[in-house]
């Protein structure tokens, strides 16, 4: 979607440009104009002038669509019935990336083996932090809260999934994370 806006203004710049351009190119070329130069030579000139932008404003567009894209993708699940999830924040270098208040129908969807996708967007690459933080609670106990930091490397031109999964093991509940990474 970020490629579409971009196209766009470049390409109104570029039509902007094109009129500013043309305008003041007219006008000082018919008032300078020889009695010589006809209005076809004219017409042939900024004719080719529009050919050589368009070709540029194609080769523009060429770099924009196939520039790489990085898209992260992260998914929540639950393994146990027992546990209700009732909140998650994703951080990303300690801004907020992504929250989510859940419902007791989201719970009801994740206890029959539902995944709930949590981030779905295009980002830029680089090191990055994730925090997640999020609040669970048991059956007739009080709600708690849990975090972890995620340190990932994100490369250009790849997606990356996450799939955070809420699980108890031992009488302890906690988040494991798994992560996958796949070529465009």
């Amino acid at each position: 979607m970020e490629k579409i806006k971009i196209f766009s203004v470049i390409i109104g710049t570029l039509i902007n440009l094109l009129i500013i351009f043309l305008s003041d190119n007219c006008l000082a070329e018919v008032k300078s104009q020889n009695k010589d130069e006809s209005i076809r030579e004219l017409i042939i000139r900024l004719d080719n002038e529009y050919l050589s932008l368009d070709e540029t404003l194609k080769k523009f567009e060429k770099n924009i669509w196939d520039f790489p894209t990085t898209i992260l993708n992260i998914s929540i699940l639950k393994r146990n019935i027992d546990i209700k999830i009732t909140l998650i924040e994703i951080l990303d270098n300690n801004k907020l990336l992504e929250g989510h208040i859940y419902t007791p129908l989201e719970n009801e969807a994740l206890d029959s083996g539902g995944r709930h996708q949590l981030y779905n967007r295009e980002i830029t690459g680089g090191n990055r932090i994730l925090g997640i933080v999020y609040f669970w609670a048991e059956k007739d106990k009080p709600q708690q809260r849990g975090e972890m930091t995620i340190p990932i490397n994100i490369p250009r031109g790849r997606d990356i999934y996450i799939e955070l999964s809420l699980e108890k093991r031992k009488d302890k509940i906690e988040l494991r994370v798994s992560k996958l990474e796949f070529n465009e």
